[in-house]
């Protein structure tokens, strides 16, 4: 199996790839600073992780300040094993031994809520991730109990909600569903509210279609058959339940759905491609990185090439040291947001990440 990526990489990275527009005209001042912006990101983490004894500078290509690039505004790393939702994703919550009600609904609230360690929060106790199984079964009690857990959270100022966003649709499905649950045509949003709507998914049939999924643009099309789940919801559901070893498509299929911050870059890239072939301009920078300068001087850490599952095991079948197509996509993204702030200082400032406390150990999850 590993083989036949390794052929298919080659095979897909061959100057004969065929696209329907020519994207070699991209902006080439606009790619230096996407190389730069990459690059730095990249070189923040290496830091944190204690790869690098380097000290981090918050500056732009041309050795000046730049408040988008500072050491605390939160910008997603394109390597999947250094994002740190997906890392959580896929050596704690993959790993439990629990239903898989239990590891898809935890997989998801991590992305729907946002905030780092809501699970436990939501619980009311640390590494004591959330029981849909008892919510999906109604258990009145433990639903308050999560919810009294959730007003407690957000009294103590403790982040239930990612600062990198827009939760509306999320909470407006969610609420409606408990409307519905609850007949109840004037009921309030509540937080606790998500988790109820996430347990639905276990007696829908919904749990079986998605174990059924072969690839990321199947699991997408499932995934925006929910009400509240759109295209950025839909992609990042696809991928966050990718890095479970329990479902059978994986992130670095070909397949995107360009967010709001990379249609951003696209459109500044190429201000004359087609908007319905943006999903080829991922493509096209992951399959020719290299080439169009976006990875020059960039090295992903042979460290961070893959995760250590509990049982010692890796988590991915091949190994994490390339841009992705997932990736790609996200970096697109984080490239258009930084674009659009870095010259406002309060906006960066409000890029800060969401979480119940801040750790820089984070070497536990690789070799």
């Amino acid at each position: 199996m590993f083989l036949l990526y390794i052929l298919k990489e080659i095979t897909r990275n061959v100057s004969s790839t065929k696209y329907n527009y020519d994207w070699s005209t991209y902006d080439k001042e606009l790619m230096k600073e996407f190389n730069w912006f990459l690059y730095k990101v990249n070189q923040r983490s290496a830091i944190q992780l204690g790869y690098s004894d380097e000290q981090y500078e918050s500056v732009n290509r041309h050795g000046k300040n730049d408040f988008g690039l500072g050491e605390d505004v939160e910008y997603f790393h394109p390597t999947i094993t250094l994002d740190d939702r997906m890392r959580f994703i896929g050596q704690e919550i993959a790993s439990l031994d629990t239903t898989i009600m239990n590891i898809v609904g935890n997989t998801f609230i991590s992305h729907f809520y946002g905030g780092r360690g809501v699970h436990f929060l939501a619980s009311g106790e640390d590494n004591v991730f959330v029981d849909f199984d008892k919510i999906a079964d109604n258990d009145q009690d433990y639903i308050q109990f999560v919810r009294s857990n959730l007003d407690k959270a957000i009294k103590n100022k403790q982040p239930i909600w990612g600062t990198t966003e827009l939760h509306t649709s999320i909470q407006t499905a969610s609420r409606n569903f408990c409307r519905e649950k609850y007949n109840d045509k004037d009921r309030k949003f509540h937080a606790v509210d998500v988790c109820e709507w996430v347990s639905s998914f276990r007696d829908t049939g919904f749990l079986e279609r998605m174990q059924q999924c072969n690839h990321m643009s199947e699991i997408y099309t499932l995934l925006r058959e929910q009400p509240g789940i759109g295209h950025y919801y839909g992609f990042h559901g696809a991928a966050s339940s990718s890095v479970l070893p329990q479902m059978k498509y994986h992130h670095d299929q070909r397949f995107v759905s360009p967010g709001p911050g990379a249609v951003y870059t696209i459109q500044l890239m190429w201000p004359e491609a087609p908007k319905k072939l943006y999903d080829e301009a991922i493509y096209y920078m992951r399959e020719n990185s290299d080439e169009i300068g976006l990875t020059k001087n960039v090295e992903f850490h042979p460290k961070a090439f893959n995760i250590n599952k509990k049982d010692g095991t890796k988590l991915f079948q091949y190994e994490q040291d390339s841009l992705k197509y997932y990736g790609t996509e996200v970096l697109s993204c984080q490239f258009g947001v930084y674009l659009q702030i870095r010259e406002d200082e309060r906006a960066c400032a409000r890029r800060r990440v969401a979480r119940v406390q801040k750790t820089n150990n984070l070497t536990e999850f690789f070799e």
